[in-house]
């Protein structure tokens, strides 16, 4: 790893290249924030907190993620810091929130478990999409796939593991006043390269022959949903089920398949669906590859024992977990998620309608496509009935509320001044003067 760094400090062209990527990969992957974490949550009263339907029997599920969001709150210095909206409290203070209402929800008392939120806890909100707290909920799964170990003439798609040669550089290292950002790439002589894109790894087979493959799939469009919901289960041909979960990603940016669909008017926005979008790549086989490379972001997978988990690494529990964008929401915080799901009457075929929910989660999870205070992904969890409603969810016009504990401290985050580009040109190029000893 010194190796790569040491060569990293000798071109000028990569951190220009680095710069300029962000720019233009990151603007793509991320749409440009209106909001940070200091003005994505407002305090609000808990008068405007919809009462939950949770049940005693979802209680005791939500009493089951707190406990996971323990978990991780006890992994991290007690004393960091977790923001909400324009204050903060600390790690520990949010281990001992979750233990609270874990058992608090575990008697499966809701009234009781109200009256305790509201003397003991801080209500937040998040703004939203428009500025007034409506948010676009959708829903995710764990995948079933079929494959085996090795290949064969069934199973022909490998699930890659993560490569070595997959070099994550934090832009920020460079200069306090770059963005907190992360890019991915890989060594080219000496030059700093883009990872290689969709199309790359699965038509020109750039990882093929590295010994990468985790487990072959028979199937390229299971392989490619797999990647979207981030982690899954492989059926073996002993009877014998693997689950697959995140190792990294290649840092491309994000593209949706549907999207790109509709723009074409290959499929109505107002139609677009998991189960719209799956049928439509089944009657164009011919086009398959062509439409998946449309989105050249590309995942990697380990094999897991338990789980599936979340961006803070604990599992996650269904229908009470939540991903949201970790940049601006508190991770692991408990939560209340307003929407609605899908009513069905048939094995197949689209909701016959939909109910309005109002459902304590908890935010233990994050996705490359859910990103500013408008958006909120539901965990559904595993099996056919997941699928089906994760599939159909994409409800707009909901609301998301974070609990925090008490006692907070007011801290707003200073709003740093742009710099200016000949000034930030100036600064690259003294950067670089300081690294080759000019």
């Amino acid at each position: 790893m010194v190796r790569w760094l040491v060569t990293l400090s000798l071109g000028v062209v990569l951190l220009l290249g680095l710069f300029w990527s962000l720019q233009t990969t990151e603007k793509a992957k991320v749409p440009a924030a209106k909001v940070d974490a200091g003005s994505a949550l407002e305090q609000v009263a808990w008068s405007s907190f919809p009462k939950p339907h949770n049940g005693a029997a979802s209680l005791a599920q939500w009493a089951d993620a707190l406990r996971q969001s323990g978990i991780y709150y006890r992994r991290n210095p007690a004393k960091r810091q977790v923001r909400f909206g324009n204050y903060l409290t600390t790690m520990g203070k949010m281990a001992a929130l979750t233990d609270q209402l874990a058992a608090q929800a575990a008697l499966g008392d809701l009234d009781g478990l109200l009256h305790h939120l509201q003397a003991h806890t801080t209500l937040f909100r998040s703004v939203g999409s428009d500025g007034k707290g409506h948010v676009l909920a959708t829903g995710y799964y764990e995948p079933l796939l079929h494959g085996a170990r090795r290949a064969d003439n069934r199973n022909r798609y490998p699930i890659y593991k993560r490569p070595k040669d997959l070099i994550e550089i934090h832009i920020q290292d460079f200069h306090p006043d770059l963005p907190k950002k992360k890019l991915r790439g890989r060594l080219e002589g000496k030059r700093l390269k883009p990872y290689y894109s969709r199309s790359q790894i699965d038509q020109y087979g750039k990882l093929s022959g590295r010994g990468l493959e985790l487990v072959w799939v028979d199937d390229s469009v299971d392989l490619f949903f797999l990647q979207v919901q981030g982690s899954g289960r492989v059926a073996l041909p002993d009877g014998s089920t693997m689950r697959v979960g995140y190792a990294d990603a290649n840092g491309q940016p994000y593209h949706s398949i549907g999207k790109f669909l509709i723009q074409q008017g290959e499929v109505a926005k107002e139609d677009m669906s998991l189960p719209v979008l799956r049928t439509w790549l089944a009657d164009h086989p011919q086009r398959v590859d062509e439409v998946l490379n449309k989105n050249p972001s590309y995942v990697f997978f380990k094999e897991i024992k338990g789980g599936p988990y979340g961006n803070i690494g604990v599992a996650l529990t269904a229908e009470h977990a939540i991903a949201t964008d970790y940049r601006i929401f508190p991770r692991g915080a408990p939560a209340l998620l307003v929407s609605e799901e899908p009513e069905f009457d048939s094995a197949k075929g689209p909701p016959k309608a939909w109910h309005p929910f109002a459902r304590l989660v908890v935010n233990q999870d994050t996705g490359g496509a859910i990103r500013g205070p408008g958006r909120v992904d539901l965990f559904m969890g595993f099996g056919e009935r997941a699928e089906r409603i994760a599939g159909e969810m994409k409800q707009g016009g909901g609301a998301l509320f974070f609990i925090a504990p008490k006692q907070l401290k007011h801290a707003p985050l200073a709003k740093p001044e742009p710099a200016k580009p000949a000034s930030l040109w100036d600064r690259i190029k003294a950067w670089f003067g300081q690294l080759n000893g000019g």
